[in-house]
């Protein structure tokens, strides 16, 4: 598992916004069906992973620094989210069959 850092401040303002600490956060990166996606915003490359940690589906934004994750934002999946990250862990389980 990588190591992992964060603003302690957004933290707390992620935390209470959002009801998603970043140390539970972190646990998505242990969920190998997450989905993740790849952006750059001012000049930063930035991450969007949608994957399981405990026990719920969430979205993790984070970049990466020196080989450690930086975690930038964590939230509970919407709807739409939800049914991405289902659909593909459905479809490698069919996979898996095969």
């Amino acid at each position: 598992m990588p190591k992992f850092e964060w603003d302690d401040q957004k933290e707390r303002s992620n935390r209470e916004k959002h009801k998603v600490s970043f140390k539970d956060a972190a646990d998505i990166f242990n969920d190998s069906q997450r989905i993740q996606y790849t952006s750059v915003r001012n000049g930063e490359r930035r991450f969007k992973a949608i994957g399981k940690a405990f026990q719920a589906i969430i979205v993790v934004i984070y970049t990466t620094r020196d080989l450690i994750v930086r975690i930038i934002s964590a939230r509970r999946a919407n709807k739409e989210e939800r049914r991405i990250y289902l659909a593909k862990k459905l479809s490698d389980q069919r996979n898996d069959k095969k």
